[in-house]
């Protein structure tokens, strides 16, 4: 999962964890974080001073610590919620099985590789982003992040068009062999209309032809659609916590 977050962005490696970086990208965390594998000598403290020293000269405000060992995040929860951070976990999902949801067939899929395809992918994102809250800055900060992954990572990305329209897309990526799926999304409108198991299914059946394996994805824990992966053969190998701090 770290691989797909160093595209577009500057890492600095340290032996208990590893900086992304990305000025130009103040306001996404996936561009300005810590990901962190143990605590260094000096424990959290060090760790968020380091923080502190790589972030606060290009006035990045906000802190997004993810840690990828559940029991170490668990031990740091409650100095972590001391310290004004809130935290997210979603899990890690895994390929394993075969699906027990079929996609619709009536959805057509379209790599995008032209102008169009690019307009319609930009187009859901930004009403997704409207939906979530973000100012026109912040999506237009994402949409030039994902871009600039798209290039550094060669990352797939695949319309899906209903009755004529975008209904959806799905990113895939290829760390070193291992398939990520990094977002599966549906236009609003589009909703409830089995778009996302489909664009999913359609990640595993273009995984497989390009020989990734294990392919693997994220979800929160907090919402449902962990769920319909599991329908569609995903299983549960584990867990990300994204601890997150506003600019203060």
């Amino acid at each position: 999962m770290l691989g797909a977050l160093e595209g577009g962005c500057e890492i600095l490696e340290e032996t208990w964890g590893t900086f992304v970086v990305n000025p130009e990208f103040y306001r996404i965390h996936e561009a300005n974080c810590l990901w962190l594998r143990a605590l260094p000598p000096g424990g959290l403290a060090e760790a968020l001073a380091r923080a502190d020293a790589v972030f606060r000269p290009p006035g990045i405000g906000d802190r997004t610590v993810i840690v990828e060992d559940s029991a170490l995040a668990e031990r740091l929860r409650p100095a972590m919620r001391e310290r004004g951070f809130t935290a997210k976990r979603s899990y890690v999902m895994v390929a394993q099985r075969p699906p027990s949801l079929a996609g619709d067939p009536d959805i057509m899929m379209r790599p995008v590789r032209d102008q169009a395809t690019r307009d319609d992918h930009d187009a859901i994102a930004g009403l997704i982003h409207e939906e979530a809250g973000f100012d026109h800055e912040t999506s237009h900060q994402f949409l030039a992040l994902h871009w600039r992954r798209v290039a550094a990572l060669g990352r797939e990305v695949t319309m899906a068009y209903l009755e004529g329209r975008p209904a959806g897309y799905v990113l895939l990526d290829d760390i070193d062999g291992v398939g990520v799926i990094q977002e599966v999304a549906t236009a609003p409108d589009m909703r409830k209309r089995g778009v996302a198991a489909t664009l999913t299914l359609f990640a595993r059946k273009r995984a497989e032809q390009r020989g990734l394996d294990p392919l693997a994805l994220t979800a929160l824990t907090e919402d449902t659609v962990w769920k319909m992966y599991e329908r569609l053969g995903f299983d549960r190998a584990g867990a990300l916590e994204r601890f997150l701090r506003p600019g203060r």
